[in-house]
């Protein structure tokens, strides 16, 4: 583990190894490994490892849930929702310009698929999740160990990020803030460990115009995965964004915040038209958010 970068989730404080796990160097406090991944939580967030454990294996009943061999090619195979995850990412290493090694948080990373492609091109990457499954979790990143696209890893909440301040150059939540009843301590946290002048993405959250239609699309979605299995504060949180709002809340926190809408193509483009005139709803689209931190 980088000990420059990672911080004890309670004081902050750095972190060092210790027996089965890591010891904040400050309080004593242990954090110990889970499927070999440190478990950096507060203590009043690990409940949330057994609602992570529901809704991974809600998840993975999903069609479009990558299989164990598709895993390093993500986000290129041949599905619907992976071809605009494939647009949004190119759009992205545009956005970010030249790695220069620069330092990445990618919060709520899944499978780390984001923090591979990034470190492929030169980034430092470091991915945090709930979830240490071995097909939806950071537990399937082991398939990236020993590859060019390798990070760092462990288990953290949005709501508190285990990185010393002022560390990372690129703070990242990918299709994760979604799931964050209330998205402002996660937007306090990533202001607190970005450097100055460091950036913040939200990416491939769902967001719409309409009220009513984000309301009902967020209810319908979270009915789905609960006849899944799935439960838990994560489902009790899941929203869909309603574009003024997310703008009005990230404003709060950064500056220059700038909304970019990926040409997704005209497949997309069109199916999405025709589905929201026979469901009489504005369907979700998916930009990237970027803000920065001033001081």
């Amino acid at each position: 583990m980088d000990l420059e970068v990672w911080g004890c989730p309670v004081c902050l404080a750095r972190i060092s190894p210790g027996n089965d796990g890591v010891v904040c160097t400050r309080e004593g406090r242990r954090f110990p490994l889970l499927n070999g991944l440190p478990v950096l939580l507060r203590p009043e967030d690990t409940s949330l490892l057994e609602d992570s454990e529901r809704y991974s294996a809600a998840w993975i009943r999903e069609t479009w849930t990558p299989s164990k061999t598709d895993l390093v090619r993500l986000p290129y195979i041949p599905h619907g929702q992976w071809r605009q995850k494939a647009r949004s990412l190119k759009v992205l290493l545009r956005l970010l310009g030249p790695p220069k090694g620069r330092i990445v948080a990618d919060m709520g990373a899944g499978t780390g698929w984001l923090s591979h492609r990034l470190s492929e091109a030169g980034f430092r990457c470091f991915a945090t999740d709930l979830s240490t499954d071995l097909v939806v979790g950071l537990g399937a990143a082991e398939v990236f160990s020993g590859t060019s696209g390798e990070f760092e890893r462990a288990v953290a909440s949005l709501e508190r990020w285990p990185f010393q301040n002022g560390t990372i150059d690129v703070a990242v939540c990918n299709a994760s803030l979604h799931y964050l009843a209330d998205i402002g301590p996660a937007l306090r946290e990533a202001a607190r460990v970005l450097r100055p002048g460091g950036e913040f993405v939200a990416m491939n959250d769902p967001v719409q115009r309409d009220r009513r239609s984000a309301e009902r699309a967020a209810k319908e979605f979270s009915h789905h995965l609960r006849d899944q299995g799935g439960s838990g504060k994560l489902l009790d949180g899941h929203r869909h964004f309603v574009a003024l709002d997310l703008e009005g809340e990230l404003s709060e926190v950064f500056a220059n915040v700038r909304r970019h809408d990926p040409d997704y193509g005209l497949w997309f483009r069109a199916t999405r038209a025709a589905k929201g005139i026979l469901l009489r709803m504005e369907l979700a689209s998916f930009p990237i958010y970027t803000a920065t931190r001033t001081r």
